[in-house]
This record gives structure tokens, sequence and C-alpha cells, in this order.
């Protein structure tokens, strides 16, 4: 009897869908900063929302503006040409986070692609180093977010006298893949058939 049981108490589980899910981060972030790299590290210096009237979208739009600050992390961040992927011990590392008007936006990036690029205005080979991290949204505050896949890229360029990298970045956003409730209720009418059927069993062993 234990079974259906389990079974049943399975299927009412799966057939009510949380009430409290979140809304999920979506939309786009302009950045612009400064940083320095080497030929296996890149340091972050000072970074903010840049981009003019359009530097934020969607979730962003909401509370950041532009020119607010944005606080990458310290230290420096390996890189080799080619895919990256966060030591297993640290990830996701968490690359960037920036707050304003009581939300805190935070990108954690679980791997990364680098190359050297010289197809930027200014760029020879070796001075442009181009980055692209993959992993996810994070939104706490005013509103606590689910956590929502993501991308970030940015450009550092060395041009011309200058002593220090700038960087222009951007990172955009999407929403989580979560089941449809008409999905959830398909699953629990299932796992109800299949109670039903192991109680018939059991019935007629009896």
């Amino acid at each position: 009897m234990l079974r259906p049981l389990a079974l049943l108490a399975l299927a009412a589980a799966i057939a009510v869908p949380s009430a409290a899910k979140a809304d999920s981060i979506t939309g786009a972030l302009a950045a612009t900063g400064s940083d320095s790299f080497t030929s296996n590290t890149i340091t972050f210096g000072e970074a903010r929302v840049d981009g003019g009237s359009g530097s934020t979208t969607g979730t962003f739009a909401l509370y950041l503006t532009n020119g607010t600050p944005i606080n990458f992390l310290s230290g420096t961040l390996p890189y080799s040409q080619g895919a990256n992927q966060v030591p297993p011990a640290i990830s996701p590392v968490q690359l960037f986070t920036v707050s304003q008007n009581g939300e805190t936006f935070a990108f954690f990036m679980t791997d990364y692609n680098a190359q050297f690029v010289n197809n930027v205005t200014g760029c020879t080979v070796g001075n442009c180093l181009d980055v692209t991290g993959h992993g996810f949204f994070r939104g706490t505050g005013a509103v606590n977010y689910d956590d929502s896949p993501a991308s970030f890229t940015f450009t550092s360029q060395l041009v011309g006298d200058q002593t220090s990298t700038t960087f222009s970045a951007s990172a955009v956003s999407a929403a989580s893949a979560v089941p449809e409730p008409s999905s959830l209720a398909l699953m629990g009418s299932g796992v109800l058939a299949l109670a039903g059927m192991v109680r018939r069993r059991v019935s007629r062993s009896v």
C-alpha cells in the first residue's frame, strides 16, 4: 500500500506549480571601463554602465541608469587563447556586480572564450583582446529574480601611446526555461494513472 500512496503524493506535488515563482532577468546593458592584460591574465579597473540613453534595456532599465558604477572581481582573471573553463573550485565565478535603486545584479561566469583581434579600429594583432563569457545573472534586493542564462562580451583595446587599456562591453540576459503549467498537469495525471495501476495490482494480489 505504501507504493501507490507515495506515487499519489508525487503526483500531487507535480500537479500544483509553485505560485511564488519570481520573474526572470531579461534585456541588455552596455559598459565601458579600464583594464590591463598580459598574454595570460586580465585585470579590471573602474567601469560603469555606458551607452547613452540605450545603455540598458529590459529588466536592467528598471533600475540602472547611464554612469552607474560596475564592480568587477578583484585580482586577475587567467585566460588562454580559445576556450576556457572556470576552475571547478570557484565555478561559477562572480565576474561583476552593479547596483542601483535597491537592486543588485551579479553576473556569474562558468566558461569563456578569449581571442586576440585586429578587426577593431586602431587595433593590431596582440594589442586588442576579445572575450565572451557564459553564465547567468542573479538579481537580489527590491526583487529577487530567478537566475537567468546570460552572456558577457568585452573588447579590450590598447591603441597608440595609451599606458592602460580600455574596454567596451555588453551583457545580455534571457528568460529561464521552465515547464509550462499544462506540461506539469500532464505529468501529474500520468503519475496518478500509474498510481491507480499499482493500487489495482496490489488489490488483486491480496
